[in-house]
């Protein structure tokens, strides 16, 4: 039944998005791809920033790459943290706008086997996230969209609260411990990644009871 003289005309549409749900859902996946990658890139400049006012030598710099790679130079660095950057906002963009189903179909696994499926997109141990890469490109990127992008949004909060606790607290800068935070972003990530995997999991066992 039609409901208006123009709701088969795309045009409609475009001039009314609010009244169609796909175009309403289109905008809404727009609107946080735009939050989501300006956190980062805000987030991760004013610490490129914050850490170049402090050590612009690196000396003090406790960052892995620094600390256990042992570069000592800005443009090494941030072209590293540059590349991994536009990486995860490349991803992201893949698993937002050209998504790839991960879920399994019709099969019964475990969630630790799951967590395998939903990496490789074959059944395996969740261990093989640690050490191996998925054969397919696709499923890669949009698996990293997913996990690395909630990683660094979670880093970008921690860096950021770190940041403003040392350029304006006394009291914290005399127990400031960069082990502590690498802790904190560590744990974080791992929780934010497990519960992702977990959601995935309860969608593909609701899935699985629907059929």
């Amino acid at each position: 039944m039609r409901l208006h003289k123009f709701d088969d005309d795309p045009r409609f549409f475009r001039l009314n998005p609010s009244l169609h749900p796909i175009e309403k859902h289109k905008m809404n996946k727009k609107l946080k791809f735009s939050i989501v990658a300006t956190w980062i890139l805000l987030t991760r400049s004013f610490d490129a920033f914050c850490t170049y006012s402090l050590t612009p030598d690196l000396s003090n710099e406790a960052n892995p790459l620094v600390s256990i790679g042992g570069i000592t130079s800005w443009t090494t660095l941030l072209v590293i943290l540059g590349a991994l950057t536009v990486y995860s906002l490349y991803a992201y963009a893949i698993s937002t706008f050209k998504p790839t189903e991960l879920l399994p179909e019709g099969q019964e696994m475990s969630f630790r086997s799951f967590v395998g499926y939903l990496y490789l997109g074959k059944e395996a141990s969740w261990t093989v996230t640690l050490y191996r890469l998925p054969n397919d490109l696709v499923r890669f990127n949009n698996y990293m969209g997913q996990v690395l992008t909630r990683a660094l949004v979670f880093a970008g909060a921690v860096s950021t609260i770190m940041w403003v606790l040392i350029n304006n607290s006394e009291l914290y800068r005399r127990i400031h411990n960069p082990a502590l935070i690498y802790t904190i972003l560590i744990v974080g990530s791992i929780a934010i990644i497990y519960s992702w995997n977990r959601s995935m999991y309860v969608r593909y066992q609701s899935l699985q009871s629907n059929n």
